[in-house]
């Protein structure tokens, strides 16, 4: 807003200063102002995007919206479309959503084309060199400091090429990203207690939210479905269900770069949470409140001194917790039954200490949906298998703000949200941002970088950086940590295998956010 300002002063000067000269001059003059303006960039805060949610959500038209009010859109969207919109409604669904066994009802939401409805599947998106899994809004890029390793924002030609694969107006359609049954394997019979992985579809489409945001993207053009289709649509709106989806359409022609709004500030840089976590959450930091709140989605068990979900036999059970910027998932015991390294074959490696960012919370990102304690838990295999049946809703506007409030919110913080990789926050940043209009902001190298920013660890190898590093993190001042011990282990073939493994570091860099700056140049 102060470029605006200033800008439209010096414009106003001149337009003054001419006030003498002939009308057409004038004219000419105001034109020009007029272009100028336009061509500017709003850049806002992290109070400049905050949504608050309907208390009830069925009210909701965007952010999170219910199954009811999906099925009054797809019912008849030229009818019932919000006012603000004035082109499609393009439905794009992570898996289908009828993949338990013995599931009799259809997989996706149903086209109207005639109406402008267009349902998609996200993997019908398939880009060069796509990521394992299928293209999930990050991409591999340069930060300054790291690179070739850790994963950030897509870029502004990824972006214009999936909206134009879908053929999206983001400035004139509705978008909304819904989780069909869950992510991995579904089970045929009773989800077990340790089985909540099914719920990371709910983060791959908050991610789309917080990409297409990033990128300028209006919160009134996007939203996500409360809960999967499967138990929140599918079986209770049959006549707005089908067994296929949209063909892929013709290409689109649209460019980020014609939204004029930077709204970067979403996306924390390192070098940010660094001075977040030195300044003990008050942090100056442009565009940032003065105060922050410092969020860490993973599960408890993971978190600070007290972790106790580590691999055993070969290594203790506070160790070897979080997994490297190059593998998933959670960690695994030691053995033949249950490595792949001692099988010979790729297996995990993990971040070179353990622990969380000073200043963190544990926050587990489970402990926001409906069938989950406020822990995250679940109480046995009946309750994840209820859990499941639910859908993975989010608790009531109301339980999420106790929830942050036990937490520690107050009022006027932004909320950092991260995790190992900047999935897991997702569910709770959105929840901040989007249902209960907290300023957010989402820290997107999380851990799997943080963590490699060592300069003392015991295996100088792994030693990153100089001891006087400026955004060194194995540091009381900024975290609270234990090294995981390097160990090589000879796998099924004979082959060392090295558990620890930090990601690459450029200690001569002068930026951790270089890939941001990128992306403002790309508008």
């Amino acid at each position: 807003m102060k470029i605006w300002i200033s800008s439209l002063l010096i414009f106003a000067s001149l337009f003054s200063s001419n006030c003498k000269k002939e009308a057409k001059d004038d004219k000419v003059l105001l034109a020009g102002l007029l272009l100028f303006l336009s061509n500017q960039i709003k850049v806002n805060s992290a109070t400049d995007l905050v949504n608050e949610s309907a208390e009830n959500y069925n009210d909701n038209n965007w952010g999170l919206i219910t199954g009811q009010t999906l099925n009054r859109f797809v019912s008849d969207w030229t009818a019932n479309k919000p006012s603000h919109i004035t082109g499609n409604l393009i439905i794009l669904q992570t898996d289908a959503a009828n993949r338990r066994t013995g599931d009799g009802w259809n997989g996706f939401v149903k086209s109207d084309p005639a109406k402008g409805v267009f349902v998609y599947a996200l993997n019908d998106y398939t880009p060069a060199g796509l990521p394992s899994g299928g293209f999930r809004f990050n991409q591999t890029r340069d930060a300054g400091l790291f690179k070739n390793s850790v994963r950030y924002q897509a870029n502004g030609e990824f972006v214009d090429d999936w909206l134009n694969t879908f053929a999206i107006n983001p400035t004139r359609d509705l978008i909304v990203f819904a989780a069909g049954t869950g992510n991995g394997t579904i089970p045929a019979t009773a989800v077990v207690a340790s089985g909540a992985g099914l719920a990371g579809a709910i983060q791959d489409i908050t991610r789309g939210v917080y990409w297409l945001r990033y990128w300028g993207v209006d919160i009134k053009h996007l939203a996500i479905l409360n809960g999967n289709l499967r138990s929140n649509f599918a079986q209770i709106y049959t006549a707005q269900t089908s067994s296929s989806k949209s063909p892929l359409p013709a290409r689109g022609n649209f460019s980020v770069k014609s939204i004029r709004v930077d709204n970067t500030i979403i996306t924390s840089g390192l070098e940010d949470v660094y001075e977040v976590a030195k300044n003990n959450l008050e942090a100056q930091i442009p565009g940032l409140t003065t105060k922050q709140f410092l969020i860490d989605a993973r599960p408890s068990s993971q978190f600070g001194a007290g972790r106790n979900a580590g691999v055993v036999a070969n290594g203790s059970a506070t160790t070897y917790i979080t997994t490297g910027w190059d593998s998933s998932g959670a960690p695994i015991q030691w053995g033949n039954a249950g490595d792949a390294n001692i099988a010979g074959t790729a297996g995990k490696t993990f971040v070179p200490f353990e622990g969380n960012i000073k200043g963190a919370v544990t926050f587990p990102w489970l402990a926001l949906f409906e069938g989950f304690t406020d822990t995250g838990t679940v109480a046995d295999d009946a309750a994840a298998e209820a859990a499941f049946n639910i859908g993975y809703r989010y608790k009531s506007k109301a339980a999420l703000k106790t929830i942050f409030a036990n937490r520690g919110y107050t009022s006027g913080a932004t909320v950092v949200s991260q995790c190992r990789t900047n999935f897991e926050a997702q569910v709770n940043g959105f929840a901040a941002i989007n249902i209960l209009g907290y300023p957010t902001t989402y820290y997107d190298g999380s851990l799997v970088e943080w963590t490699s920013l060592v300069a003392g660890h015991p295996s100088s190898a792994l030693n990153r950086v100089p001891t006087d590093f400026k955004w060194r993190t194995d540091l009381a001042s900024v975290s609270v940590f234990d090294y995981n011990p390097q160990t090589t282990t000879a796998g099924a073939t004979g082959g060392a295998i090295a558990r620890v493994k930090a990601a690459e570091v450029d200690p001569n860099a002068t930026t951790t956010k270089l890939f941001i700056q990128q992306d403002k140049a790309y508008k």
